[in-house]
């Protein structure tokens, strides 16, 4: 049986300003780089885990797989609910880049609202996926970009010795310091 990946969405791959349009300007600064389109249906989830955990071997940082895949997923996740929560039919991006010592993963969606982090002691059942986030990262944050189809970007920084207190959110959700996903 075919894995659900399948499913994942490469719509604009045929275009000819496809190309530029995944890539986006966050080429600078990390020579490693993998992009995927995923459709923002809920059995996407697991093939951008997948893809995390694989491409982050591939580039020989094993030590960071484990970690990889799991906000990837939580990041995924937030963003095909979020996109699926205004009705679009854009779908969702994951970016994954490394400079070797730092590993980028960048999930990009259609909804024009930031992410909220809600607190431990909520009486839903999702929510918490930020924490954990903030939790595994070094740093994360997030920001608007204008491409079609995506107008916010949420990215969570791994670095080779794990996570550290350095990535102190403020307000928004944003993460004090440069932002390592220039766009």
């Amino acid at each position: 049986m075919r894995p659900p990946c399948h499913l994942a969405a490469a719509r604009e791959a045929s275009r000819p300003d496809s190309r530029e349009h995944a890539v986006s300007p966050s080429r600078q600064g990390w020579p490693l780089q993998s992009y995927l389109e995923l459709a923002a249906l809920p059995s996407a989830v697991p093939c951008a885990r997948l893809h995390a955990r694989l491409v982050v071997a591939e580039w020989d940082l094993d030590a960071l797989s484990e970690t990889a895949e799991l906000i990837a997923s939580e990041l995924t996740t937030n963003a095909i609910t979020a996109t699926r929560s205004i009705g679009s039919v854009y779908p969702v991006r994951l970016w994954v880049q490394s400079d070797y010592s730092r590993t980028l993963i960048t999930v990009g969606d259609s909804s024009p609202d930031p992410p909220r982090r809600l607190g431990p002691a909520g009486d839903t059942e999702g929510g918490r996926g930020l924490l954990l986030v903030e939790a595994l990262s070094s740093r994360w944050g997030w920001h608007a970009i204008h491409q079609r189809g995506t107008t916010k970007a949420v990215w969570a920084e791994l670095r080779d010795g794990g996570a550290s207190m350095s990535g102190t959110t403020q307000g928004s959700g944003r993460v004090a310091g440069e932002d390592p996903w220039p766009g």
